[in-house]
């Protein structure tokens, strides 16, 4: 766009004679620190989401199309459990840190499976394996698709999109659904308590019979502003991008002028409780009244503005009441977070893409913030910052006293020159840095990292993969000690002992080549000096993954095998026809992963009813269909998981059927 002069010298008039008008706000470009503040009260709230939804719009309109409008939407503890005699031994959630569990679609005590999916939870009978069967079901509202198990009682994650106490201006009523279900009679589970939370699920947390729900919500922008703007009833000044820096941020300076009325009329018009988050907490949620999740109060943010969206860490104790504790909630209003918990603290961190407005340049950092975990009192405490960005929940690990954090530098909207990757030491009492390492890999990116104990583990790529032993014993003196480079790279870690690492991720070639999915083991008795023992690849021509590349909850390790969900295409350009699996893979990890066997549910899809048919009719027998998940090993037995139902297989000889529960019977 080109400016208009005219225009631009009233506005600037304007703003020299018209002293009542609010002040013009700073461009956020140079955070005032790095902790969190906690409103005051509703009025303290309002003026902050005056002035970020003010950014937000000039950002929107000014920013090279960063911004962009805050829309709605987005997108294992053992025991008996049945009584009686029973497994003395099976495998539980691959979780990051132990004692801190987290959920999934799949929880098992042993004589059960307890399973969320297609509108139900399906409790199947897992003991005796031989007579595998569903003991009962009860239906959930939404989508069904995780949960926690504590003694008799089962938390079910669910996505809701027609809660009527949410609904929005489109009359769509999103929300994540917290179902409290009661499973002592496995045979007739029954509903003790639904609580419906307008927004969605970002990750969960279980420590003993407390749990921790992390909820993302958006706030919603008042639409009759972008209305006006773009119908011109709000005339804003014209921008030409080639002029100089200078000149854009006076224009810049002018909209948030003419804005920012506009947007403290809008924000005004709200009720208090219009400012939160919404939470229906019923025994149906259908008929319950819509109640502010939290109090204005409860509330913290960041020192300097960051786009308008609010995080609620939710507080749920399974074991307290005829259906669990009230619900306790603190929030964050700020957007973009990665978490990660340990037994006693919850971390959540902000990269500086959720502060830069689209204009200047941008430091590339991520803050880290502290919250105490204490039941129903969830605290914050402090925060910290290191250089770079975080890949994912593994990119942090506690221990003693201190946090490590994994980073990579290099972003397409930062200035670094020479982007390497780094790791960082802080103490977690006041989140100060102790020690570091820099310049690890340069010109290369993080794909996965892990944190156990002393030691550490990173790999990173642009070619091969080089993998990196950590010497994590001296907080203040982190240091990279060995390097392995292969060609491929790994995106998860999985620590089996003292002297090996597990990991899947891609194989490839020394040019950079990907040719499909690979599980390898690392022998690190020589820290020093890391070897690759053995590797294990898909042999295919054409496409291979799984879901455990990028979710570590389908990653089973138990009784030395390792059992992966795996789904493989091959293409035949001679005959214009394909061929695949879908299903899943043993190999055993104290035999040089060996290939034990497959587990193929695709004769279960044929047995049911298609869930992709509106009709429930029979499914054409395309092999992906069966969409196989996740797997549990039960003693010496190996159950897995897929849309359509469980099979049971002896683990030692996975093609050996020894039950088939189908969840759709025709």
């Amino acid at each position: 766009m080109t400016h208009r002069p005219v225009l631009l010298l009233s506005l600037l008039g304007l703003a020299a004679c018209n002293r009542g008008e609010p002040d013009v706000k700073p461009t956020p470009d140079t955070p005032a620190g790095i902790g969190l503040r906690r409103f005051e009260d509703c009025s303290d709230l309002r003026s902050y989401l005056v002035d970020t939804w003010t950014e937000n719009l000039v950002s929107n309109m000014y920013g090279y199309g960063r911004g962009g409008l805050a829309e709605d939407g987005a997108a294992e503890d053992g025991g008996d459990g049945g009584g009686g005699e029973g497994p003395t031994d099976w495998s539980e959630t691959n979780t990051q840190e132990a004692n801190v569990d987290e959920p999934d679609l799949v929880k098992t005590d042993g004589n059960f499976l307890y399973i969320a999916q297609q509108e139900e939870l399906t409790i199947v009978k897992s003991w005796p394996a031989e007579e595998a069967a569903v003991a009962g079901k009860v239906q959930i509202d939404g989508y069904p698709y995780q949960l926690f198990l504590e003694g008799d009682r089962a938390l079910v994650y669910s996505y809701v999109y027609d809660v009527p106490a949410f609904a929005d201006r489109w009359g769509y009523g999103y929300g994540t659904q917290l179902t409290v279900v009661d499973v002592s009679d496995r045979e007739n589970p029954s509903v003790l308590r639904e609580v419906a939370i307008q927004g969605w699920m970002s990750g969960a947390r279980k420590v003993e019979s407390d749990t921790y729900t992390v909820i993302n919500t958006w706030q919603e922008f008042p639409y009759e502003i972008y209305d006006a703007i773009y119908n011109g009833s709000i005339e804003l000044p014209e921008y030409d991008y080639e002029a100089g820096e200078a000149e854009q941020e006076l224009w810049r300076a002018q909209a948030r002028m003419i804005l920012r009325p506009y947007v403290g009329a809008a924000v005004g018009a709200l009720s208090d409780a219009e400012l939160l988050p919404k939470m229906v907490d019923a025994p149906d949620v259908d008929g319950g009244t819509a109640e502010p999740l939290l109090s204005c109060s409860d509330v913290y943010h960041t020192e300097d503005l960051s786009y308008p969206n609010m995080l609620s860490v939710v507080h749920l104790d399974l074991a307290a009441g005829e259906a669990g504790s009230d619900v306790a909630a603190t929030g964050l209003l700020a957007d973009g977070w990665t978490i990660y918990a340990s037994e006693d603290n919850l971390y959540v961190s902000q990269t500086s893409w959720f502060w830069w407005w689209g204009w200047g340049d941008v430091d590339l950092t991520t803050r880290i913030h502290r919250f105490a975990l204490a039941g129903d009192d969830t605290v914050y405490e402090t925060s910290g910052e290191v250089d770079g960005w975080l890949l994912n929940q593994f990119s942090m690990g506690e221990y003693d006293g201190h946090l490590r954090v994994a980073t990579s530098d290099g972003w397409w909207g930062s200035e670094e020159v020479d982007p390497a990757n780094n790791v960082f030491v802080l103490d977690a009492q006041d989140m100060s840095l102790t020690g570091e390492v820099r310049g690890i890999a340069p010109n290369e990116t993080i794909q996965s990292a892990r944190f156990m104990g002393e030691k550490g583990y990173l790999v990173t790529f642009e070619r091969i993969d080089p993998f990196f032993t950590l010497d994590l014993s001296d907080p203040t003196a982190p240091a990279v000690v060995g390097e392995l480079k292969i060609p491929g790279f790994s995106t998860y870690l999985h620590p089996v002992s003292e002297d090996i690492v597990l990991s899947v991720g891609y194989a490839g070639t020394d040019t950079g080549e990907i040719t499909g999915f690979a599980a390898n083991m690392f022998d690190v008795s020589d820290f020093a000096n890391p070897q690759l023992a053995h590797t294990w690849t898909v042999s295919t021509d054409d496409w291979s993954w799984s879901e455990a590349l990028w979710d570590h909850k389908a990653f089973t390790l138990h009784r030395g095998m390792l059992t992966l969900p795996l789904y493989t295409y091959d293409w035949d350009e001679s005959t214009g026809e394909y061929s695949g699996f879908s299903g899943l893979v043993v190999l055993d990890t104290e035999n040089a992963l060996q290939e034990v066997g497959w587990v193929d549910h695709t004769d279960l899809v044929s047995a049911s009813d298609c869930l992709w048919d509106a009709g429930r009719g029979p499914c054409d027998e395309y092999y992906w269909y069966a969409s196989l998940r996740r797997s549990v090993i039960i003693e010496d037995k190996l159950f897995s998981i897929s849309d359509y139902g469980v099979k049971v297989s002896e683990l030692e000889n996975p093609s050996d059927t020894l039950a088939t529960v189908l969840f759709w019977p025709m």
